[in-house]
């Protein structure tokens, strides 16, 4: 791993624990191991590093929601584990208090979200339904309302496989 993406993924946890707003390249630099000035050498400021660790972020969901929608299992296996990906990286990524900061930053910033590419890995595989685009707009939507309700994640995830499984089954018998 290069230097670089040790002080990214390093970063990650440090926007996840003290959001954005708290972040110092202090921190950063203290949570990577290297001294502020080596931090320089590779980032002009915080907010070159947030977008750095947003696109990392992005890239790993990305990556995640692919292998879900290749996984053995039913059409609604497929498409929650599609779901779930997003879910578990809402939920987990950040401390609750810090997400919408986060999130509210990246649209700030101009930092293309996920959401488009994960839009397009459910729409291929509703393929062959009435509208799999809204579909799957309308779904990832929903998932990223569950994920803001209230709830321990066991419910929330009950709660998305019931509303993949409602999904699905009216899909199919229209």
């Amino acid at each position: 791993m290069s230097k670089r993406d040790a002080i990214v993924t390093a970063a990650v946890e440090v926007f996840a624990r003290h959001g954005f707003r708290q972040t110092s390249m202090d921190l950063i630099a203290q949570a990577a191991g290297v001294s502020r000035p080596a931090l320089y050498q590779y980032f002009r400021n915080k907010q070159d590093v947030f977008t750095a660790v947003a696109e990392y972020v992005t890239d790993q969901l990305v990556e995640a929601a692919h292998r879900a929608s290749q996984a053995e299992g039913s059409l609604a296996d497929r498409v929650y584990g599609v779901l779930l990906v997003k879910l578990d990286t809402a939920t987990g990524i950040a401390d609750a208090r810090h997400r919408r900061e986060l999130i509210a930053q990246a649209v700030a910033m101009g930092v293309a979200p996920a959401d488009d590419q994960l839009v397009y890995v459910l729409a291929q595989l509703l393929a062959g339904t009435p509208e799999p685009l809204e579909t799957a707009s309308v779904l990832l939507a929903s998932a990223v309302g569950i994920g803001q309700s209230e709830g321990g994640p066991e419910v929330l995830r009950r709660r998305l496989r019931r509303l993949v499984d409602l999904t699905v089954t009216g899909l199919f018998a229209q």
